[in-house]
């Protein structure tokens, strides 16, 4: 009887792994160093990153789980719009980084007529709010509860456009001071069909990544819950097993039934 029990348990263990996958990203844009990006997820275990060049309706993201568009100097194209809406409907996710409206408004514009194109209820204001180096944390209520911000304690960040939501839109992150008398907010998502859509305003969130933020900041777990976390999407594909997880499923349970015998 107790061979049988340890046997269960192995085979739970195989079944959650089956569906335990790596995050493929692709860093797409301009006017940012995208290799910062690029290079922070390729320094996750599990994940892997690569950067695209050129138009968009023209890279293969048949494997990739999550899109950073990223600054965009000209307007995005039909194709490419049609490109985004078709990764959406696959389940794909993507991240949209704009910067405060000082310093970026024409790429914010683009932005807003991409995320107004795909049906989302998320825009940009053009203008800025907490200039110099701030942190977010759970205590002072900028970093909102979600399965989105899970671990996220603190936040560093440093001026950003407050975001305007509307309809299924959630905000996952605020900033301190008020936006035309109401809490700000600095980050913002939405499930757009079987995918999703994330928004940020502010480069300096990922300035300090190379010395994983000083330790002092869980910027890369937010980042990395944008890949893996769970958006609450009733409309998500179901994860698909690896070949190999497939193979270690079987094994697992031939060594069920072969315990069982005994």
């Amino acid at each position: 009887m107790k061979r049988f029990i340890v046997a269960v348990v192995t085979s739970s263990a195989l079944l959650t792994s089956m569906f335990t996958q790596a995050g493929v990203v692709t860093v797409w844009g301009e006017r940012y160093n995208i290799s910062t990006i690029n290079t922070f997820y390729n320094g996750l275990a599990g994940h892997s990153s690569s950067i695209a060049n050129g138009q968009l309706d023209t890279v293969d993201l048949s494997s990739t789980d999550l899109l950073w568009a990223v600054q965009p100097a000209d307007s995005y194209t039909a194709n490419e719009l049609s490109t985004m809406s078709s990764f959406l409907s696959g389940g794909g996710r993507i991240a949209f980084m704009g910067e405060h409206g000082n310093f970026a408004p024409s790429e914010n514009n683009n932005i807003n007529a991409a995320l107004a194109a795909l049906g989302a209820d998320i825009s940009i204001n053009n203008v800025v709010l907490d200039g110099g180096f701030r942190s977010a944390s759970v205590g002072d209520g900028q970093i909102l509860s979600h399965p989105l911000t899970q671990g996220v304690d603190t936040y560093q960040y440093a001026a950003f456009a407050p975001l305007s939501i509307s309809g299924d839109a959630v905000a996952l992150m605020l900033g301190e001071e008020l936006y035309n008398g109401m809490d700000s907010v600095m980050m913002a998502y939405q499930n757009i069909g079987a995918g999703s859509v994330f928004l940020i305003t502010d480069q300096n969130v990922w300035d300090n990544s190379g010395s994983n933020w000083g330790g002092n900041f869980d910027n890369g777990t937010m980042f990395e819950n944008l890949l893996a976390a769970s958006t609450n999407n009733p409309n998500e594909p179901p994860q698909v097993p690896e070949p190999a997880s497939i193979l270690l499923l079987s094994l697992g349970v031939a060594g069920l039934l072969r315990r069982r015998r005994k």
